[in-house]
């Protein structure tokens, strides 16, 4: 019996009988305008972060707000606006932005899937199951549901979506198909069950647990934007490391495992890093859609032959940027009435939505 190279217990690469395709993209010189694109991001995101600080019902200049955060013994109401409303609110939508970007651009790869996200395995219902659990149960017991708890509930329930992806994943001969099928009858799962609670409950408890599904970054404060970086920092780290992998696992299972890739181990712990950051991002601001479709595919565009690590990177700034972007529109769109930033991403995000699947009707109606 033969056995595997050695070439195959190192990093993968290329081989010689690999499709004329892959071959192109590995001979394609270095796009002269991916550093400038970053470069351009990391602009966008200084400028919109000064523009997140000056955005609220107390109007301030330029002036007031440099004096405001350069003081320290400035006991104002501007400064406290700044340092504990509006700034945790900017750093939120840059994580948990760049953590759903991130997690589209995983789940997609691992998953063979361009529209795969965590609405696609039902980590989003999943959360808002947990959030009305805990906010109708704990009414029924006579208890107050604070933001702690019903973010902690959220966090269960989205984890309890990626164990069942996970558990669906150890399957023998599950195929990375059969997993978004998988998905989506979680997803009808959750729903059913968040309707059955909201059936029962006053009409005061529904409101509150639709609110909750807007997704709303004033949410939370620093302590929870410092959660949702930290888990964005591992997640990002675990998958910039398998970068290369991912890029093996662009031509399909049997060429990366071809290449000496343990699939099956790759796309579980993929998976888990995906479900952590998506559970953590959806507990503590609610449920965001349509980031995680946005910013990969924006880049892909821009780059088709980029690798995972560029287009990691590259999607996490653009999501941050994205929903940024979004909640300032959402805050000064309908001023003094705050929108809903889960909306305004829906609104964006729907017709790109429509625009993937109509190109990937016409790709394979063009190749028929």
């Amino acid at each position: 019996m033969s056995t595997l190279p050695e070439a195959a217990s190192r990093r993968p690469a290329l081989p010689k009988a690999a499709p004329a395709a892959a071959q192109a993209a590995a001979r394609a010189p270095r796009h002269t305008g991916r550093g400038l694109f970053l470069l351009l991001l990391v602009l966008a995101a200084l400028a919109l972060t000064a523009a997140g600080m000056k955005c609220g019902a107390t109007a301030c200049g330029w002036r007031d707000l440099a004096a405001a955060l350069c003081n320290p013994a400035d006991e104002g109401d501007l400064r406290y606006f700044v340092l504990y409303l509006r700034l945790p609110r900017v750093a939120a939508a840059l994580a948990v932005g760049a953590a759903l970007a991130v997690t589209g651009v995983v789940l997609q790869n691992v998953l063979n899937n361009p529209l795969a996200s965590s609405f696609t395995l039902g980590l989003s219902q999943g959360a808002a199951f947990g959030a009305s659990f805990v906010m109708i149960a704990l009414a029924a017991a006579g208890g107050m549901a604070g933001l702690s708890l019903v973010a902690l509930g959220a966090l269960a329930g989205a984890l309890a979506a990626g164990l069942c992806v996970l558990a669906c994943s150890l399957v023998p001969g599950m195929t990375a198909q059969g997993l978004i099928l998988a998905g989506v009858a979680l997803s009808s799962f959750f729903g059913a069950a968040t309707m059955s609670l909201q059936y029962f409950a006053s009409d005061s408890q529904v409101a509150a647990t639709v609110f909750w599904t807007f997704g709303d970054l004033s949410k939370g404060g620093w302590r929870e934007a410092a959660v949702v970086a930290a888990t964005l920092a591992g997640g990002l780290a675990f998958a910039c490391s398998r970068s290369l992998d991912y890029d093996a696992l662009r031509w399909g299972d049997a060429q990366a495992a071809a290449l000496g890739v343990n699939v099956r181990r790759l796309r579980f712990a993929s998976l888990l890093a995906a479900a952590l950051m998506a559970a953590v991002a959806t507990a503590f601001y609610g449920v965001i859609g349509f980031v995680g479709l946005v910013a990969p595919h924006a880049v892909r565009l821009l780059f088709p032959h980029a690798g995972h690590a560029y287009l990691l990177c590259a999607s996490a700034l653009l999501g941050g940027v994205f929903l940024l972007a979004a909640d300032l529109v959402a805050q000064s769109l309908l001023y003094p009435v705050l929108l809903p930033i889960g909306i305004i991403c829906a609104f964006t995000g729907a017709p790109v939505f429509l625009f993937l699947l109509f190109r990937g009707a016409a790709q394979h109606a063009g190749s028929a």
